[in-house]
């Protein structure tokens, strides 16, 4: 095996010249087409081959599934992620098959190094054993074998970037320039010309609506809509059809002793003075502090208000210290050894545990036991209540539904009214709509979208209760007329229009400033104008405008007035009331963060151009093979639920 230690600098040089090359041959694929080559022989669930191995569909997914979360599960975003998460997967491939050309890989010792960084497997230096360590990834959906992986996959990439980004540096005039741009200051008086005030003044009329429409058809395309009848069943249609006595309450009792059998527990509050992360020095501070607060409860003080003031565990803390009951194994040893050790009403010494210094009250102690009827009685029909509603309703439904098959000739409104249900119909929905009576209800929709019309789907539950649902008509997507999206053409129109009148606004005010007084030229025009305080670029001049958007401010000379500035939805014009250099003796203080700054920067850039070239260089050479008919199919799965 290669070795990558000693033979690093042989490594950087010949990656150096690799990656040079990579970049050339880029500047050259950006001029010509690429094909995703021979893919005639690539199974349908492979979307891309890289160097022998295979992304499939189901690698694809795997990625999309958590972010596609983020969106509310909603599959029309899928598209939009899709080709990142490829990307993702490709370069990944890539970038190892280039490690291993190279030499370049991760060892077990520096894995192990890795992990020891982790406080959750290693507490002080002390590994947590394995069952926790099984358990602590399994927490993210992993196995050991999974996780170390993952972590050696990370590391892999640590050590190309790393190689490829080596010889880069940030000199100091650059350093210098991030400085100016960072701490130089500059105050304006401004007007704001807000597209919002003057939507209500734009004319609207048919003609221009319909061109407006026409201009982006494809922007009001309506998408596959549904409409449904269904009868809702809530809890207190049914509340009183179920009876529950005291046998039956016991009856229950007696067949679920085991969930009734308390073990042993105390019920604690505490004060914490959290240690992890302090020097020596602070530790030794917070326990006399911790000693100091003892004695003045040794002397009678409020636990709780010394709580509140002094507790470094915010949830417990706001309430006196209230931690609450636990039980065996809830808490670190030290913490449980003792609360279990003391009787109600006592205070102990100082505790140290990995979280810092504490000081335990314990204020009640029960010893294992079960628990009586009568202790459990009101939650138990509590319990049967419930079950037994939710049992009521789906009977309810499953008749409405039974009744539906006896007579296929009927709709469910018809069924409805016979058990004294109300029928209702929505209006027509897009999958995923908020509707009133399922809000964002995900098995309504899913449901709503699978039927067939005129199908009667299974109960389902919803925010209200029980819902028997029953598909009344399907809109194919289509091109709509103006008037089935009159109002939001109307809104957009409106929206457009006020831009372009806030842009023609602030152009023609800007002319006018520049050949006279800001100030009375804007009060001519009854206009506001506002005046900054000193602001760099990093900081808001006000009203939601950032100093990066006036970067002419920080070049013009006072006096002057910039060219109208687009910011957000704005459109703003200033005049430069002063300027003001940064103070050059804080360049040195500052320069060692800039410059790691600049420098993570130009790495992260060079590596993602690194990235791009050689997916482009495997393309060229047929390494990387693009299956589009596999991807478009992957894709159209979603499209057809969405």
């Amino acid at each position: 095996m290669f070795s990558f230690k000693k033979n690093r600098e042989k490594v950087k040089k010949y990656l150096l010249i690799f990656f040079l090359g990579i970049v050339s041959i880029g500047m050259v694929i950006t001029l010509a087409p690429i094909s995703g080559g021979d893919t005639s022989q690539m199974q349908a669930n492979v979307v891309a081959s890289i160097g022998g191995s295979q992304v499939t569909t189901q690698d694809l997914q795997r990625i999309i599934q958590p972010q596609l979360r983020n969106f509310a599960n909603n599959p029309q975003y899928v598209a939009r992620i899709a080709d990142n998460a490829l990307d993702e997967l490709i370069l990944d491939h890539a970038v190892t098959l280039q490690a291993a050309k190279l030499g370049v890989e991760v060892t077990d010792q520096e894995l192990l190094q890795t992990l020891k960084t982790i406080p959750t497997l290693y507490n002080n230096g002390t590994f947590v054993g394995m069952e926790a360590y099984q358990a602590a990834v399994a927490q993210e959906g992993l196995t050991v074998a999974q996780f170390e992986t993952q972590m050696k996959q990370r590391l892999l990439f640590d050590k190309m970037r790393s190689i490829v980004t080596d010889e880069i540096t940030v000199t100091t005039q650059e350093a210098h320039e991030e400085f100016v741009q960072r701490n130089a200051k500059a105050r304006v008086e401004y007007v704001v010309f807000d597209p919002t005030q003057l939507t209500k003044a734009v004319e609207v009329t048919p003609a221009a609506l319909e061109l407006f429409m026409k201009r982006d058809a494809g922007r009001y395309t309506m998408p596959e809509q549904r409409r449904v009848s269904y009868v809702l069943i809530d809890p207190s249609r049914v509340a009183a059809d179920v009876k529950l006595d005291d046998a039956t309450l016991k009856q229950y009792y007696t067949e679920h002793l085991s969930q009734y059998r308390v073990p042993e527990r105390v019920k604690v509050a505490h004060i914490l003075f959290k240690t992890t992360g302090k020097s020596p020095a602070e530790v030794s501070t917070l326990e006399n502090t911790a000693r100091k607060t003892l004695a003045d409860l040794k002397g009678g003080a409020d636990f709780g208000d010394l709580a509140r003031k002094l507790s470094e565990d915010t949830p417990t803390a706001q309430n006196g210290g209230e931690y609450g009951w636990i039980v065996r194994g809830q808490t670190v040893k030290e913490f449980e050894t003792t609360a279990f050790s003391m009787k109600p009403g006592q205070i102990s010494d100082l505790v140290k545990t990995t979280y810092g210094i504490h000081i335990i009250k314990v204020e009640d102690k029960q010893n294992a036991h079960l628990q009586s009827f009568d202790e459990v009685k009101v939650a138990i029909r509590d319990e049967l209540q419930k079950q037994g509603v939710a049992a009521a309703q789906q009977a309810l439904a499953q008749k409405v539904i039974s009744d539906l098959k006896a007579n296929p000739k009927e709709d469910l409104a018809a069924a409805a009214r016979k058990f004294g249900l109300e029928p209702h119909e929505t209006p027509p929905f897009k999958h995923g709509e908020v509707l009133p009576d399922f809000g964002t209800s995900e098995s309504f929709s899913t449901l709503a979208f699978e039927l067939q019309q005129g199908e009667v789907g299974q109960p389902i539950a919803v925010p209200k209760g029980v819902a028997v649902i029953q598909v009344t008509a399907v809109l194919p997507e289509h091109a709509p007329t103006l008037d089935e999206v009159r109002a939001r053409v109307e809104q957009d129109f409106r929206t457009d229009q006020a831009r372009i009148v806030a842009a023609t606004k602030g152009n023609e005010f800007a002319a006018k400033a520049k050949g006279g007084d800001f100030k009375k030229v804007a009060k001519a025009e009854g206009l506001t104008v506002i005046e900054s305080k000193d602001f760099s670029r990093q900081d808001s001049v006000g009203q939601g405008i950032p100093g990066s958007a006036l970067a002419a401010a920080f070049t013009l000379d006072p006096g002057q007035v910039g060219e109208p500035v687009a910011t957000g939805a704005l459109n703003v014009v200033f005049h430069v009331l002063s300027r003001t250099a940064p103070n050059e003796a804080d360049f040195a203080a500052q320069q060692p963060e800039i410059s790691e700054e600049i420098l993570d920067r130009k790495r992260g850039a060079a590596f993602e151009v690194y990235q791009d070239n050689l997916k482009q260089q495997m393309l060229r050479s047929g390494q990387l093979k693009m299956n589009d008919a596999a991807l478009k199919q992957f894709l159209d799965q979603y499209r057809v639920r969405s």
